[in-house]
């Protein structure tokens, strides 16, 4: 399973809780941009829904789960 770069930073981004408006004002693409590149990769994988989607992708290790941000305590 391969992504290309923009498939990759829309699914990470989204993954990290951002709505499609916040991917596209962060990667200055439109908001339809996003919605169609979504559609796209889950055309090809075959899958219906986001839910979908994460699953495959995540049994494929295609995108990286989000990270918690680590505390100053956690530094120390």
């Amino acid at each position: 399973m391969v992504l290309t770069p923009r498939e990759q930073s829309i699914v990470t981004l989204l993954a990290a809780g951002l709505s499609e408006e916040a991917v596209a004002a962060e990667l200055g693409l439109s908001r339809r941009t996003v919605s169609y590149t979504l559609r796209a990769v889950m055309d090809r994988l075959g899958v219906e829904n986001r839910f979908q989607l994460a699953l495959v992708l995540g049994a494929a290790y295609a995108i990286a789960p989000p990270t918690k941000p680590r505390t100053e305590e956690e530094e120390s």
